[in-house]
């Protein structure tokens, strides 16, 4: 259970990493197996190199390095590079890259890119990143097959339903990388046809719904899986899975300074604030 932090930034849109720092601290004591950072939860894409680093920074000192995946993906190799390496100079312990986005990547400079945040990244496990709807850079199963040969250490798949993820599963060289769904929702099903867990955006303001699925998953309770799987198919609808400005709004409902979004995005409106506090008053 890895929860994708959000970044809060303050009323003239600059990164504000005491506010930052807060709503991390609020869920540094509760037993999240890992934190993904500066992510697409993180609005990673609106952020500078250095920015992404001092947040990653912030939630290493909060979470630990060993539960803390910084994410250095990027829009090129060369860029990917000079992050995973400044990534480990300060600390980092568990990276994570996301495919080249904007210009659909070949499959020759998929290879390359991995190649060279492996190389850099000088033995601390790396994790690929892979979301097509969002990057324009498709990885079939076999393709993934040949980038686990990189060295990768796990992958995320986004966007993609637990039937996709079986079907990257079935392609892995034995003994498989570590492999996670973005999707909420898929917890059971993705661990049932043996992946690891998830990376929930959701649970990084709503923690417990998703901690409760973990839980009852390792204990082999099918009563407690139901309740829990409930609860937490209520934090993903209240917060129109996991829309920033709903999850930001969450954290203000939780004591944590209002945040703005740099992403073009709409904040919530009035209505739909007091409807999110209705709806999760008890998932909190």
């Amino acid at each position: 259970m890895i929860s994708a932090l959000p970044t809060l930034f303050d009323q003239h849109g600059a990164v504000d990493l005491d506010a930052t720092k807060a709503a991390y601290e609020g869920l540094a004591d509760t037993p999240l197996d890992g934190v993904f950072v500066a992510g697409t939860t993180g609005e990673f894409t609106t952020l500078s190199d250095e920015e992404r680093l001092a947040v990653c920074a912030v939630a290493g000192a909060v979470f630990g390095p060993e539960r803390t995946y910084w994410h250095v993906g990027a829009a090129s190799t060369h860029q990917a590079g000079q992050l995973t390496a400044a990534a480990v100079d300060q600390g980092a312990r568990r990276l994570a890259a996301l495919t080249p986005y904007y210009f659909p990547a070949t499959e020759a400079a998929l290879l390359r890119y991995y190649d060279t945040v492996v190389a850099r990244a000088a033995g601390i496990p790396v994790y690929g990143y892979v979301f097509a709807e969002r990057t324009t850079t498709s990885v079939s199963p076999e393709l993934l097959g040949r980038l686990a040969g990189t060295g990768l250490a796990g992958v995320k798949i986004s966007g993609e339903g637990s039937a996709a993820v079986a079907a990257y599963l079935a392609a892995l060289p034995h003994p498989q990388i570590e492999v996670y769904s973005g999707a909420d929702l898929e917890f059971a099903e993705v661990v049932g046809i043996g992946a690891t867990g998830v990376v929930s955006g959701v649970s990084s303001v709503l923690p417990a719904p998703f901690l409760e699925v973990r839980d009852a998953l390792r204990a082999d309770d099918p009563v407690a899986l139901r309740v829990a799987r409930e609860r937490a198919r209520r934090a993903v609808a209240a917060t129109r899975h996991g829309n920033l400005a709903h999850l930001k709004a969450v954290l203000e409902l939780r004591g944590v300074a209002t945040s703005g979004l740099r992403a073009p995005l709409d904040g919530i409106s009035p209505a739909d604030r007091r409807a999110l506090a209705a709806d999760v008053a008890d998932l909190l």
